[in-house]
């Protein structure tokens, strides 16, 4: 959608700006955040440094997208003239402080000009759980394929998606810890299958340990993303990309040596958008070696921390936001429904054909990643908790309260 009249929303937009270019090299999105200022139609930023990675990436791109918090730019980007830069520092000032500007913008090698080609377009912003602007009941009523609308989501999500996990301490942890967990149970000759490989992070990671991994995901853009950055490489590569969704997971059979594999996973909550999860146990079987493993985690209904954090300051209408199900989030800026789960209840949707060997809260004690910016302000005082999350995290009944569950299934 196309917003008219902008400058009254940038003005009400905050301090910073995104600014998302193609990489000189690889063409993949590079995103830097950054103070700007805005004058007669044009966003001004400054550089520290001419030949940082960010600041040539806008200059040769020639456009790149802005993003201000829901209002999306397509903009030219040049070097501002002596002029300009004067004025822009003078912005800055009245923006951020005379102190500051003098400090961090006043030295900078270079102010760059970003014209907008036209009016802005809308596209929500990431928030949290509680945060989304439509109801499950008036997403219903559209008539929306779920399948659809799922990808859509991601696919919008795709330009945007590593950035926000690299900056959130939270889903950072998440990652390295679910990867861990894999790693133990992965020998070196395997090839794996992942479900919701998303743009393709943990599976260029593990692939370094492991033979070959067939990644799989509902989103074409999540797909083409992680095609391009296998093509950056400019090497042999061992990670083979497949548009499949979770209840479809069988049809990987043609793209795994003798049709199964030893091990599979599923991490950050790819299964919470399968509405069809019933199937996907018997679908998986069907690829899956006998005494394989499937490790995967979903989002929780009950997560202690959140409900901790929100008590904590008498937020008492959001200590229990997943009570009811499904629960619509933001991805990538779309409100979608997902579904969360007790961990006893997802598990029973597997127990056909596999059995629990272990589960572990993801996170059990810290607080969910939503809440990570808050949590990273008090880490020096907080990181106490870390340690005692590696040792509570496995412990029942600990471990069935965390953000996600992570479980570690082994075929009958």
């Amino acid at each position: 959608m196309t917003v008219q009249k902008s400058e009254p929303l940038v003005s009400a937009s905050g301090g910073l700006i995104k600014v998302i270019s193609p990489g000189r090299v690889t063409g993949l999105p590079h995103i830097v955040v950054t103070r700007f200022a805005y004058q007669d139609g044009s966003f001004y930023v400054f550089g520290g440094r001419a030949r940082s990675d960010w600041v040539m990436n806008t200059l040769a791109a020639g456009t790149v997208k802005l993003r201000l918090r829901e209002l999306v730019y397509e903009a030219k980007s040049s070097i501002a003239g002596p002029l300009e830069r004067s004025a822009a520092l003078e912005w800055f000032s009245k923006k951020y402080g005379r102190r500051l500007t003098d400090s961090w913008y006043a030295k900078a090698e270079v102010c760059i000009k970003l014209s907008p080609s036209g009016p802005p377009s809308r596209r929500g912003a990431v928030t949290g759980e509680g945060d989304v602007k439509i109801a499950f009941s008036d997403w219903k009523k559209r008539g929306l394929d779920y399948y659809e609308g799922v990808a859509e989501a991601f696919d919008s999500a795709s330009e945007e998606y590593d950035y926000t996990i690299r900056n959130n301490f939270i889903n950072r942890w998440i990652r390295e810890r679910s990867i861990e967990e894999l790693l133990a149970y992965a020998n070196p000759d395997d090839v794996l299958l992942e479900v919701g490989c998303g743009t393709g992070a943990e599976a260029m990671e593990i692939s370094r340990r492991v033979a070959g991994i067939v990644a799989t995901d509902i989103s074409p853009a999540m797909i083409a993303l992680l095609l391009r950055k296998l093509e950056s490489k400019r090497r042999r590569h061992n990670i083979f990309p497949l548009q499949l969704g979770a209840a479809e997971i069988s049809r990987a059979s043609q793209s795994l040596p003798n049709g199964r594999t030893r091990l599979a996973y599923s991490f950050n909550g790819a299964l919470n958008c399968e509405p069809s999860i019933e199937r996907f146990p018997a679908e998986l079987a069907k690829v899956t070696e006998e005494d394989g493993y499937f490790i995967c985690s979903i989002r929780n209904t009950l997560c202690l921390s959140e409900a901790l954090v929100h008590g904590l300051f008498l937020q008492f209408d959001r200590m229990a936001p997943r009570k009811r199900q499904p629960i619509m989030v933001s991805v990538g800026g779309l409100d979608i429904p997902s579904y969360y789960y007790p961990p006893a209840r997802f598990a029973r949707f597997f127990s056909p054909q596999f059995r629990v060997r272990r589960t572990i809260g993801l996170p059990a004690i810290l607080p969910p990643a939503y809440l990570s910016d808050a949590y990273f302000k008090a880490r020096s005082l907080l990181s106490f908790v870390e340690r005692i999350e590696r040792v509570a995290a496995g412990t029942f009944p600990i471990n069935q309260f965390g953000d996600q569950t992570l479980f570690v299934f082994q075929k009958k």
